[in-house]
């Protein structure tokens, strides 16, 4: 799996942002494996996980996100 930490900007609610992703997501449709959230010293990280390594970057450019290739993350 191919992790993508996605930050929460101030002033954007988490609803907000999951839509963004989602229609973006569905327009390209790719298809990530997990979706979740985790608190970060600064604020709230989207996590999503990809198996396909080019989905994951395109989505991690898209979104100002961190790639973190090779997770151990498991379905």
């Amino acid at each position: 799996m191919f992790q993508v930490d996605i930050p929460i900007p101030d002033g954007v609610t988490l609803s907000d942002r999951m839509e963004q992703m989602r229609t973006w997501l569905n327009q390209r449709r790719f298809e990530p494996a997990t979706f979740r959230y985790a608190f970060a010293p600064h604020g709230i990280v989207w996590q999503v996980d990809f198996p396909v390594e080019a989905d994951a970057a395109a989505f991690a450019t898209a979104f100002e996100g961190k790639l973190v290739t090779g997770s151990s993350v498991a379905l």
